[in-house]
């Protein structure tokens, strides 16, 4: 599936889609790079090594096709001990230019998430949330959010079902 079709045919979308970073848009945990610095090399992002530091193979076109559809917003929220290393990288890919908000500091989710609605008046259950760790996954359950577990990074099947079950669960709620 391409990321032009995460959208087709849905009458019904979320206001608000929100991506863990660790794990979910790249295969690593952000602690790992500990004491590097990172460069761009071309359309890569290099390591003081010069290794490739990798995102997963979805991931760029996934935000893309999220940041062009009108009415939804992009945001990004990690928990992360090393939050300069997160901010560096996607600032290093460009996602910066992407999401709408970014809530990158060592916290709870849910205070990420009551931030991201405080800042922008949507409410928890117009809002999606992908995570590879399920304690995420259940305190934004907890609060309303339809949020989805990742276990192998994110993909455009995974982000395409999760719109499809949004749909279904909005239109159940009216």
């Amino acid at each position: 599936m391409s990321s032009d079709s995460l959208f087709s045919n849905l009458t019904t979308k979320p206001k608000m889609i929100i991506f863990d970073l660790d794990c979910t848009l790249w295969p690593f945990d952000c602690d790992y790079y500990l004491g590097h610095r990172f460069r761009r090399n071309g359309s890569t992002v290099v390591d003081s090594n010069n290794d490739v530091v990798e995102v997963c193979a979805d991931s760029e076109s996934i935000l893309q096709s999220i940041k062009r559809e009108n009415g939804v917003l992009l945001a990004c929220a990690s928990r992360t001990p090393t939050p300069e290393i997160a901010r560096q990288l996607v600032q290093l890919r460009g996602w910066h230019l992407l999401f709408d908000f970014m809530e990158i500091y060592p916290s709870s989710k849910v205070k990420h998430f009551n931030a991201l609605s405080k800042k922008t008046g949507v409410h928890f259950n117009e809002m999606i949330f992908f995570d590879d760790l399920d304690w995420n996954i259940q305190d934004a359950k907890q609060l309303g959010l339809h949020a989805h577990h990742v276990r192998n990074g994110i993909t455009n099947g995974l982000v395409r079902r999760a719109l499809e079950e949004y749909q279904k669960w909005r239109t159940n709620q009216s």
